[in-house]
């Protein structure tokens, strides 16, 4: 096959590569003048077996040929010869992400997140029109020289019977299967949500999440076992990641993404564009003013003051309470208040004062302050007025109970030690709060809290826990 000239009508120009299903060739199309890519698929076959490939081959390759997409290679033309069978497809100058990721090159995130979406979006529309891929993987992805992301092998991956040891080289790579292909079950699209996550792994980290020494080891772990967060692999990769692919690669389809539109959507979300993009300002302080703002006005007593305070920041508050901006008519309340104080401490001194007392002058001394001391609210003016007669002097004010400072209450932690395997996503008190492993550790503050550990794969583990100031706390589970 490597020495050929022609296949069909297509002249061969050079050999692009050669894979265990075939061998890739750039040839011209001398009808139309336009450079193509064939690829060859070899079929070593029974007569049987042949019959049902040629069936589902063109069938399959005529829905593909269908697809209309900037990021998917586009197939002209099917057809076979003595002992292979072929399909012409649109030619890309470029090279695959398989030899991309070969290089060394290590991708940027954001690069990272703009091939995952290309092929998400690519996928959402090849299952809306029918057509399941079932073999993405870095070999099948083209980086052209534009740069862009396209599939190519549409229709090819389902060609042979996955009942066959030969088919089980074109039905899959191994390493990027999803377990219903593995164990032989009928699949849909989500089985393609499953290797992307796969690959998205491998962009991330530079290894592929399942792998062993031979093809039973690796279906092994694709069926049992969870790989390790992205980010315990690479300290660049933020968290939010480690939850795209764990869902990405769950091992029940329905505990994937519904549909590839929305595997999209998570890798754009405002979460993701936040940490791959953090140079971003931050939203104005506005908000937080006013929220600011309107909690001081629901504890106020003052309404003169309240539009005041929406308008200052908060630093400001304090000054602008004392800022004389009050109105004539509050300026009047305010002086009849100043005057009340003296009248209502008059007022109590003489209805409680003896009718026996001592002269006039002693009303000064009742009232008198020392140096420095300041005039007391009204509150405080009656009973310092009913105090007993001078000759008793009045019994000491019981000392304030202590209480605990501020700064003291607010230091006050519990410490929470996680063990979890093989991962689990921490909720406290119903929010996130992190990836367990890598995160081992939490400080919270003493009191009950509700602890929940989610693994996309088994069921929630809950526990109610009540911690003590300085308590550590070990919470251990193992999903099985």
């Amino acid at each position: 096959m490597l020495n050929q000239k022609k296949i069909g009508r297509y002249e061969v120009v050079s050999v692009m590569g050669q894979g265990a299903m075939g061998t890739v060739y750039k040839a011209s199309d001398p009808v139309i003048e336009r450079t193509v890519a064939i690829k060859t698929i070899n079929l070593e076959l029974s007569r049987e077996e042949r019959a049902e490939f040629e069936e589902r081959f063109y069938r399959e390759a005529k829905s593909a040929g269908r697809l209309n997409h900037p990021n998917i290679v586009t197939i002209y033309d099917v057809g076979e010869t003595e002992n292979a069978a072929y399909i012409a497809m649109e030619y890309i100058e470029g090279e695959s992400l398989r030899d991309v990721l070969d290089s060394g090159v290590v991708l940027p995130l954001k690069r990272i997140c703009q091939i995952a979406v290309q092929v998400a979006n690519a996928l959402d529309y090849a299952h809306a029109n029918g057509v399941v891929h079932r073999d993405i993987k870095p070999a099948n992805i083209m980086i052209s020289r534009s740069r862009d992301a396209k599939i190519m092998d549409f229709g090819i991956a389902l060609i042979p019977t996955g009942s066959r040891t030969q088919a089980g080289t074109v039905l899959g790579s191994p390493k990027y299967m999803a377990p219903e292909q593995v164990a032989g079950k009928p699949t849909d699209g989500r089985a393609d949500i499953f290797s992307l996550g796969a690959m998205l792994y491998e962009m991330l980290t530079g290894a592929t999440p399942f792998s062993g020494d031979n093809l039973s080891a690796i279906m092994y772990k694709i069926m049992n076992e969870e790989p390790a967060p992205p980010s315990r692999l690479n300290a660049r990769v933020p968290e939010v990641f480690d939850r795209i692919v764990a869902r990405a690669l769950a091992k029940r389809p329905e505990d994937r993404y519904p549909n590839a539109k929305e595997f999209s959507r998570a890798l754009r979300s405002e979460e993701v564009l936040a940490v791959l993009d953090p140079a971003q300002p931050p939203q104005p302080a506005q908000k937080n003013v006013a929220v600011a703002a309107r909690q001081h006005a629901e504890t106020d007593n003052d309404p003169l003051d309240v539009k005041t305070e929406i308008l200052l920041p908060p630093p400001q508050h304090r000054c602008a309470r004392r800022a004389p901006a009050a109105t004539p008519a509050a300026k009047t309340r305010r002086h009849a208040l100043l005057l009340a104080i003296p009248v209502a401490a008059l007022a109590a001194y003489l209805a409680l004062k003896p009718a026996a007392e001592a002269p006039p002058a002693a009303v000064d001394a009742g009232v008198q302050h020392e140096a420095g001391d300041t005039v007391p609210e009204p509150a405080a003016v009656v009973p310092t007025q009913a105090a007993p007669a001078p000759t008793q002097p009045p019994p000491p004010a019981p000392l304030p109970a202590a209480k605990e400072s501020p700064a003291a209450a607010a230091s006050a932690k519990a410490t929470l030690s996680l063990a979890i395997t093989p991962w689990g996503e921490v909720f406290v008190d119903g929010k996130m709060a992190g990836i367990s492993p890598p995160l081992t550790r939490l400080e919270l503050p003493p009191g009950a809290h509700t602890i929940e550990i989610r693994n996309g794969t088994f069921a929630s583990h809950r526990v109610k826990v009540n911690l003590a100031a300085d308590q550590d706390m070990k919470i251990k589970h193992k999903f099985k």
